[in-house]
């Protein structure tokens, strides 16, 4: 039996269109990486997207105040300032929280007397705004035993007398909000002067995690 001397081996043609590929001379094309690096950008934006939103939701985003004029029990109907305009001087980096001062408001033509930063910066925010308006004693009070209830207020005393140098009467309320904290209101109305004036006050103070 005669044999063939083994002869070198050459480059195998390529196949075919349909033939076979010789898995020793396959050739690969580079993957396209176009397609999963725009998935990745999509999923980016998504959670850029909803982290705005929770960050919206948690802060509360609606500073708009849905009720503009409120009718007290004697009857008067009293236009109201939003919180947001009226209590200007004690908002600063984002407190009091937008569903806070959304759902708050003073009677319109009150005028801003002063404000005292009690927190400082330094504790749970504390801060008080001094007002003077032309309603009696009792329409201001009758006012926030009237509006804050209907804006997701909880009453926890309805006017308690004042104590400290403080004269007239408190009233405190509760709202929780999306910051994950609870703040109370603390309205203080003093008595209505000779001039026919009231004096009133709105103490806002965010109360710590175990309250």
């Amino acid at each position: 039996m005669s044999t063939t001397a083994p002869t070198s081996e050459s480059p195998a043609p390529d196949p075919p269109d349909g033939g076979a590929v010789d898995p020793e001379h396959r050739l690969y094309e580079p993957m396209s990486l176009k397609g999963p690096a725009l998935v990745v950008l999509g999923i980016a934006v998504c959670i850029v997207v909803v982290g705005v939103v929770a960050s919206a939701l948690v802060s509360g985003s609606d500073a708009t105040l849905s009720i503009h004029k409120i009718t007290i029990p004697d009857g008067t109907s009293v236009p109201l300032t939003p919180a947001a305009t009226a209590l200007k001087p004690i908002i600063s980096a984002g407190d009091p929280p937008s569903d806070i001062l959304g759902n708050l408001a003073v009677p319109s033509g009150s005028t801003l007397t002063r404000s005292v930063n009690t927190d400082q910066g330094a504790s749970q925010y504390d801060r008080t705004v001094y007002f003077r308006t032309g309603l009696s004693a009792d329409q201001v009070g009758d006012l926030y035993r009237t509006l804050l209830p209907r804006l997701g207020w909880t009453a926890l005393d309805s006017g308690s007398p004042a104590t400290g140098s403080s004269t007239g009467t408190v009233i405190l309320f509760r709202r929780p909000s999306g910051d994950s904290f609870y703040w109370e209101l603390g309205a203080t109305v003093s008595p209505t002067t000779s001039a026919g004036t009231t004096i009133f006050s709105l103490e806002l103070y965010e109360l710590p995690d175990d309250n």
